[in-house]
C-alpha cells in the first residue's frame, strides 16, 4: 500500500513540477496578439448559446460605472443532471456563499485584479474575503484568494451550533499562441457540530460537540488554444487530500483527457478518458480504483445533431477484493424543429465514483468509518425541449427514467441518532428514479432578470427503506436580479422544497419534515467606482426548517457588508 501511495505520488509530483516549470517558462514569453484579464477561457468553435453569470447570494463588488449591456444578448448555458445535487443554500446550519476567487466580474464593467470583502451579522456572523492578483507579463495571471466565513452561534443559538470555513488559495494562468496553462494549490478547513442532539451539554469545552475536515487540493490543466486547429483537447489532474478529527482520511487522484477530432463540417470524433485512484483510511484502509474511457462520434447538420458512442468503465474495491466493468451505450439525437424550438432525446448510463469528500460536502454530520460504493446508473433514457429567441427568453424541459445500483441515502445512526451514515440499496432489485428537470430565463430588459428552476424526483424499489431519506420530491428556486440607475441592485430569491422526509432509529419510523419555503432577499449599492456597501437578508420567514432531520437552520439572518476594488 505504501509502495503503491508513494509511485502515485510520485507521478503526481513529477506531472506538478512539469506543469508549474512550463508555466513559469512559458511566462517569459511575450504574447504577439492583446493581452490577458484576469478570466476562464472557455474554447468552442460552435455557435452556443450562454446565460449571463447566475444570480448567486454573494457579496459581488460593483466596479465601473460604465454601462456595457447595451446590445448584449441573453445567454444561457444548461449543464447535465448531477447525482444528488438537490439542495438550497440554506439547508445546513448556516448560509455559506458560493465564490470563486479569480471571479470578479462585475455587471458594470471590468474586472480589478484586487478585492477585499468585510461582512458581520447576526448569529456572531463575520465574513472576509480577498483576492489579490498580478500581470508578471501579458500573457500570464498569479491570484491569491482568502477566505473567512463563520458563525460563532448557530441554529440553537449557542456555541455548540457554530460553524466557520476558511480557505486560501493561490493560482496560475499562462496563455500562449498554442495552449492554455492552470494551476492551483489551495487549502480548506471547515468545522461544524453535532448539534442535531436531544440536549445540549451545559458547561463544557466550546468544541465538545467540533467536527472539523481539513481538505488540501493541487490541481492543474493544458489546454488547446489554437482556434483553427483540428484537434482541441483538455487534460487535467488533480490531488485532494481530505482528514477528519474523526480519524477519517483519504486521497483521491483524478485525471482526465478530453480530446474532439474534426474530421469534416459535419462530423467529429470524441475521446473521453478518465482515471480515478483513492485510499480511504479508517479502522481499514481501503483503495479504490476507477477507470473510464467514451470513445464517440459526433454528427451535425443544420437542423440535426447525433452523438453516439460507448462508455466502458472498470472499478477496482481492495477491501471488497471486486473486480467490475460495465459498458454503457450512449445516444443523443438533437433535432432543431423550429428556430425556437430543439428536440432531444437518448439513452446513457454510467458508474459515478462516490467519494469521502462528496458525501461530506454534501452533510457534513457524518459518522466515522463511513461505507463507500460507487452508484451504477445501469440505465439513463431521457428526452425534452429546448430553445431561445436568442433575445430575452430561453428555456429547457427534461424528462429522464434511471435505475441505479448501489445509490446512497442519509440516515442517522442507532447509537448517536446526531451522527449520519450512508445505506445503500439498489443490489438484487435496481431502484428507479423518474426525474422531470426544467429551467427558465427571462430577461424583460436590460435591467430585470430571472431565473426559473425546477426539479421533481421519484424513487421506486428502495429496498428496505420506507421513503428516500434526505431527497426532496420537489426542489424549485426562482432567482431575479432588478437593477436601479446603474447603482443599486436587488436580488429576492425564493427556494421552496417538499416530500423530504427523515428516519428516526431510536423509534424505528420515518418522520415527515416541514416543507421548505426560503425567502431571501441582497441589494448592492454602488457608493463610487470601486467602493459598494451590500445588506444581505437570509430565511425571511423566519422558518428553522430542516433537510436533514435533527438539524434545523438559522432562522432569519443578516449580514452588512462592504466592498473594495482596486488595481
Amino acid at each position: 500500500m505504501i509502495k503503491y501511495f508513494k509511485n502515485s505520488l510520485l507521478s503526481i509530483s513529477i506531472f506538478g513540477l512539469s506543469f508549474m516549470l512550463s508555466n513559469f517558462a512559458f511566462g517569459q514569453q511575450t504574447k504577439k496578439e492583446g493581452s490577458i484579464q484576469n478570466e476562464d477561457i472557455v474554447i468552442d468553435k460552435e455557435r452556443k448559446i450562454e446565460l449571463q453569470p447566475q444570480i448567486s447570494r454573494t457579496f459581488d463588488p460593483l466596479q465601473e460605472i460604465e454601462n456595457k449591456r447595451k446590445g448584449r444578448k441573453m445567454k444561457y448555458d444548461f449543464t447535465e443532471r448531477k447525482l444528488d445535487d438537490n439542495s438550497l443554500p440554506t439547508v445546513t446550519s448556516q448560509v455559506i456563499s458560493p465564490r470563486s476567487g479569480e471571479d470578479i466580474s462585475s455587471e458594470f464593467g471590468g474586472k480589478y485584479k484586487n478585492m477585499l470583502k468585510f461582512g458581520i451579522g447576526n448569529y456572531a456572523h463575520t465574513y472576509f474575503n480577498a483576492h489579490l492578483g498580478f500581470t508578471p507579463d501579458s500573457n500570464q495571471f498569479r491570484g491569491i484568494y482568502v477566505y473567512h466565513d463563520a458563525n460563532r452561534r448557530g441554529p440553537t443559538n449557542s456555541v455548540y451550533s457554530g460553524r466557520s470555513e476558511n480557505e486560501i488559495k493561490l493560482y496560475s494562468k499562462t496563455y500562449t499562441s498554442k495552449y492554455i496553462l492552470n494551476g492551483q494549490i489551495s487549502y480548506n478547513n471547515s468545522v461544524n457540530n453535532y448539534y442535531g442532539r436531544m440536549f445540549e451539554p451545559i458547561n463544557y469545552p466550546n468544541n465538545f460537540l467540533e467536527v472539523s475536515y481539513d481538505k488540501f487540493l493541487y490541481s492543474g490543466s493544458i489546454a488547446n488554444s489554437k482556434l483553427d486547429s483540428k484537434f482541441d483537447y483538455l487534460a487535467t489532474s488533480s490531488l485532494n487530500f481530505t482528514s477528519s478529527s474523526n480519524l477519517d482520511k483519504e486521497w483521491i487522484w483524478d485525471s482526465k483527457f478530453n480530446g474532439i477530432m474534426k474530421i469534416n463540417d459535419e462530423l467529429s470524433s470524441y475521446i473521453d478518458v478518465q482515471m480515478i485512484l483513492s485510499e480511504y483510511t479508517t479502522t481499514e484502509n481501503n483503495r479504490r480504483q476507477l477507470y473510464k474511457i467514451k470513445p464517440s462520434f459526433f454528427y451535425k447538420t443544420n437542423k440535426v445533431s447525433v452523438h453516439a458512442g460507448i462508455n466502458v468503465v472498470n472499478e477496482k474495491d481492495k477491501l471488497k477484493g471486486s473486480i467490475t466493468t460495465q459498458w454503457y451505450p450512449v445516444v443523443k439525437l438533437d433535432v432543431k424543429a423550429t428556430q425556437f424550438l430543439h428536440l432531444f432525446a437518448g439513452l446513457g448510463g454510467d458508474t459515478h465514483f462516490y467519494s469521502y469528500l462528496q458525501n461530506i460536502n454534501q452533510n457534513p454530520w457524518l459518522d466515522k468509518n463511513l461505507e463507500l460504493m460507487n452508484p451504477q446508473e445501469t440505465t439513463n433514457l431521457f428526452a425534452g425541449f429546448k430553445g431561445s429567441n436568442e433575445k430575452n427568453i430561453d428555456y429547457e424541459i427534461k424528462f429522464n427514467y434511471s435505475e441505479f445500483a448501489n445509490l446512497g441515502f442519509f440516515i442517522p445512526t442507532a447509537a448517536d441518532t446526531s451522527k449520519y451514515k450512508m445505506v445503500y440499496v439498489g443490489g438484487t432489485k435496481k431502484v428507479q428514479n423518474y426525474n422531470v428537470s426544467g429551467q427558465v430565463n427571462f430577461q424583460l430588459n436590460e435591467r430585470l432578470l430571472s431565473i426559473l428552476r425546477l426539479e421533481y424526483n421519484e424513487y421506486l424499489n428502495i429496498g428496505d427503506l420506507a421513503r428516500p431519506y434526505a431527497k426532496p420530491l420537489l426542489n424549485i428556486s426562482f432567482n431575479n436580479s432588478i437593477t436601479f440607475k446603474d447603482r443599486i441592485i436587488i436580488s429576492p430569491d425564493i427556494y421552496y422544497m417538499n416530500g423530504l422526509y427523515g428516519f428516526n432509529p431510536a423509534t424505528n419510523k420515518e418522520v415527515k419534515l416541514n416543507d421548505i419555503i426560503d425567502l431571501n432577499l441582497k441589494v448592492n449599492y454602488l457608493i463610487s467606482k470601486k467602493f459598494n456597501a451590500s445588506v444581505s437578508i437570509n430565511n425571511i420567514l423566519d422558518k428553522q426548517y430542516q433537510k436533514y432531520l435533527n438539524y434545523r437552520v438559522q432562522g432569519i439572518n443578516y449580514t452588512v457588508g462592504l466592498s473594495h476594488s482596486f488595481n
